[in-house]
């Protein structure tokens, strides 16, 4: 069989694995929704039993329901979950990205102490491996600083080990989205990370975010943004988030190769478009054409690293 027959034949399979996968995603939702509405039920079927019992007693001492003198105190620790969860609440009803520590100034690293495993495989193009792509990687359980600033057009360059990778990313309609990427990668988050994964069943290479056994927890996650996505869909060369639905994503992205992508969220767009390529699909396409590792194919036989991040303010 041809490379370009087995590309194909490997990437419809993929494509009826991520379908299951979605069929089975959308099976649970409903489970929940339906286990959701059976407790629901119970709780009101309690409440009226509750109601009943003391509308029909004895009379109560209108002093036995009068609360003691003064605020009750909460420990720190209770004083310090509330204020957490009341932080939440009022970061998700305003888009923003949910942090994990609200006591925690935003843009603070904190040393997560994991670093990638050793990976002998060779790298794409005859580059070298840089020197720090076993460095470990920080967290930011306070969520990223705020960098954007008001009228600035920012473009993102991504040197990699087979040519550069240039992105407009889309201040505008995914704010949030594009202040967490430029943040992290003015960090130096982003330096020495590869293109882990082929999703070959929705024609996505994914990077940002460790390999395929283990993943980068940032410490926050982002909201959906999704204006864009009604707007365009996805076309190939879209930048996107990659979760599965809003406060799931992290450092991680998705580029699209493929018209699968688009197809594959044509009814269900739960993935933020931040950005663009403007150009360097040539390097993407050198590295989805390369020789896969193991059963599922997603692991790339060569490593395509980002070497460098760079921001660019036009």
């Amino acid at each position: 069989m041809s490379s370009s027959k087995q590309r194909k034949a490997r990437q419809k399979a993929e494509r009826e694995q991520w379908e299951r996968e979605q069929a089975r995603l959308a099976e649970g939702r409903r489970r929940r929704r339906l286990l959701l509405g059976a407790l629901a039920t119970v709780v009101a079927a309690s409440v009226i039993a509750v109601v009943v019992a003391l509308t029909t007693g004895d009379s109560p001492d209108p002093s036995a329901d009068e609360p003691p003198a003064g605020d009750v105190e909460l420990d720190p620790e209770e004083a310090a979950g509330e204020a957490q969860a009341a932080a939440a609440n009022e970061a998700r009803a305003a888009g923003d990205v949910l942090a994990e520590d609200y006591t925690v100034e935003p843009g603070t690293p904190v040393d997560s102490g994991a670093k990638p495993p050793r990976d002998d495989r060779p790298v794409a193009c005859g580059a070298k491996t840089p020197a720090n792509a076993r460095a470990t990687r920080p967290r930011y359980p306070g969520g990223p600083a705020d960098v954007l600033r008001d009228g600035v057009d920012y473009v993102a360059r991504i040197e990699t080990s087979c040519g550069p990778i240039t992105i407009d990313l889309l201040e505008k309609d995914a704010p949030v989205a594009v202040n967490s990427f430029v943040f992290l990668a003015g960090e130096g988050f982003y330096d020495g990370l590869d293109f882990f994964r082929d999703f070959g069943g929705i024609a996505a290479a994914q990077a940002g975010s460790g390999d395929n056994t283990v993943r980068w927890d940032i410490g926050y996650t982002l909201p959906d943004e999704l204006d864009a996505a009604e707007r365009e869909g996805y076309p190939i060369g879209t930048v996107t988030t990659a979760g599965e639905g809003a406060y799931t994503a992290g450092s991680d992205f998705y580029i699209a190769y493929g018209k699968e992508f688009a197809a594959g969220f044509e009814t269900n767009r739960i993935q933020t478009t931040f950005g663009r390529v403007l150009s360097g699909m040539d390097v993407i396409n050198t590295v989805t054409a390369m020789d896969r590792l193991g059963m599922g194919g997603e692991v790339y036989a060569e490593r395509l690293f980002m070497e460098s991040v760079t921001i660019q303010e036009r």
